[in-house]
């Protein structure tokens, strides 16, 4: 294991009708103007809307709002977002919704202490982030685990690319979570949170650190927990219960407390940020799509530490004996799921300009992984095998 220091500073308020909480944790942040963040219409659904302009009225927050943000976030919004916050003098933000909208509201939240031209420089790992406005967030969508990190994805649609970065000032200062919120979620995003949530921990666990043993019985725990209530959920079982799972385990895949002592891998995602970028793939489908690739070049490159955690993988979690029924066994998982599992199955086929053009937009800021390092001509074998 690896020497580390851990600290988690979002305050987690878990389960039903948690949304009463809010008005606690905006006195706590001494908050005065507001901006909220979200999405289309599923917070007015979810009558989450209503009472945050309740909440924000009793307590005499000035409230305005940046409404539609997409999924995939794109940069327009942020840049819309940064000119209210400063319009406004907004102090705080509340980010309403999944995974995109957290992210949008993050980079809105350094953003608004940067000139608009440096807000994709810093993506781009050409600026570093001085300062953030705090943020908390009301989840309604389980996935990416972005309401407990300092993460953010956002895409550039002027040059066709997607990138991420992470800093403590963006993490969240609450995070409120109440899986009544997810259960209307159609089974599409379900699904494609479902895998995301296990491709987070599989980034991790596929990992060359030796004698991790404590973090990899969390890993697969959890990974055990998504599979087991993803299947009840296809069957039928929409409860509070299968959803209040899933929500712990996605919050749990990406908080960073299973990657302590460890080395994680985290290629995979690089790799798929540009076609989602270029394609508009929904994030959890383009790495079903995708990650199987990575994990056969992982293998053939280091058997060594690869072929001992697939077969691991496969022996406690599917009842398969060598790295390569392994594999399989998660495509077919995935396959049973309605995931895709190969870029085809999403109407893509990428050409050989658009793989040395993915390869050198991957690697521009340096080679990607831990598992195996790769350089520019390793991603472009890895779009090259896509089928």
């Amino acid at each position: 294991m690896q020497n580390f220091i851990y600290q988690s500073p979002t305050r987690i308020v878990f389960g039903k009708d948690q949304l009463q909480q809010l008005p606690t944790m905006l006195k706590e942040a001494e908050v005065s103007s507001l901006l909220l963040v979200y999405g289309r219409e599923s917070i007015k659904r979810l009558g989450i809307y209503d009472r945050i302009k309740e909440i924000t009225d009793e307590l005499g927050i000035a409230l305005c709002e940046e409404s539609g943000v997409r999924p995939n976030p794109e940069l327009k919004s942020v840049k819309s977002g940064r000119r209210k916050i400063i319009e406004h003098g907004v102090d705080f933000i509340l980010a309403a919704g999944g995974g995109s909208v957290i992210d949008a509201a993050k980079a809105m939240a350094f953003a608004a202490f940067k000139p608009e031209e440096e807000i994709w420089r810093v993506y781009q790992r050409r600026l570093d982030i001085n300062r953030a406005i705090p943020l908390g967030v009301v989840l309604t969508l389980s996935a990416t685990g972005s309401e407990t990190n300092g993460n953010t994805v956002l895409s550039n649609d002027v040059l066709e690319e997607k990138r991420s970065i992470k800093h403590d000032a963006l993490v969240p200062r609450f995070a409120i979570i109440d899986p009544d919120y997810t259960r209307t979620v159609p089974t599409h995003h379900t699904i494609a949170g479902s895998v995301d949530i296990l491709m987070h921990l599989f980034e991790q666990f596929f990992s060359p650190t030796p004698r991790t043993e404590t973090g990899d019985y969390l890993l697969l725990g959890v990974m055990q927990s998504v599979l087991e209530n993803t299947d009840r959920y296809l069957e039928g079982d929409n409860s509070y219960e299968t959803r209040a799972n899933l929500s712990w385990a996605a919050t749990l895949a990406l908080n960073w407390i299973l990657q302590q002592g460890r080395q994680g891998d985290w290629a995979s995602h690089k790799l798929v940020y540009p076609p989602s970028a270029k394609y508009d793939l929904t994030h959890g489908f383009s790495l079903s799509a995708m990650q199987p690739v990575w994990m056969r070049m992982a293998l053939e490159a280091n058997p060594g530490a690869m072929g001992p955690r697939l077969k691991q993988l496969g022996r406690r979690l599917f009842g398969v004996h060598t790295p390569e029924a392994t594999i399989e066994a998660i495509v077919e998982r995935f396959d049973a799921w309605g995931a895709p599992v190969k870029l085809s199955d999403l109407g893509v086929t990428l050409s050989e300009a658009e793989c040395e053009r993915f390869a050198s937009q991957v690697t521009d800021t340096g080679g990607l992984g831990h598992m195996f390092r790769l350089g520019f001509n390793e991603a472009l074998e890895f779009y090259r095998r896509q089928e």
